[in-house]
């Protein structure tokens, strides 16, 4: 047991650091505009200060009370980001369903007891999702399967 919790302090400061950056970013490369008429940037610029409050928020009490040193977990990081990797090289290729079963099944591994009919049940359900709202919904032209044509 450590004098300061150091998961929150950690991740407050995080989230601090976020905002702080989306802020900056918001003011220097876009028009904030005014109150009655809000540029690209005033949306931004709000969330980022938000963060920052929030991670404030979190961090301070964090200090004053006691808790353990965060021991990260390997194995939930790497099939994360191994998932948003499948995503990103089977979408192109192959259209928007087979990408969301591969970040599916990919981030299904972070997990220590495989789950095969949840994760295969998630997928589907997500995919569904996926070609209503973007190919569908918002138009974005992705199509929901694409073989052999790349």
């Amino acid at each position: 047991m450590y004098r300061r919790d150091w998961t929150d302090i950690i991740g407050g400061l995080l989230l601090l650091v976020f905002g702080v950056w989306f802020l900056w970013h918001a003011q220097t490369y876009y028009n904030l505009g005014e109150m009655r008429r809000m540029g690209p940037g005033a949306f931004p610029a709000g969330l980022g200060v938000l963060m920052a409050i929030f991670g404030l928020l979190i961090m301070i009490p964090a200090w004053f009370r006691p808790g353990d040193l965060p021991v990260p977990a390997i194995r939930p990081l790497i099939c994360i980001i191994g998932g948003g990797l499948g995503f990103a090289l089977v979408v192109e290729p192959y259209g928007l369903v087979p990408a969301t079963f591969a970040v599916v099944c990919i981030s299904a591994l972070a997990e220590r007891e495989l789950r095969p009919v949840r994760t295969f049940i998630l997928a589907v359900a997500l995919a569904i999702m996926a070609v209503t709202v973007f190919s569908k919904g918002l138009g974005i032209p992705v199509p929901a399967f694409r073989w052999g044509s790349y």
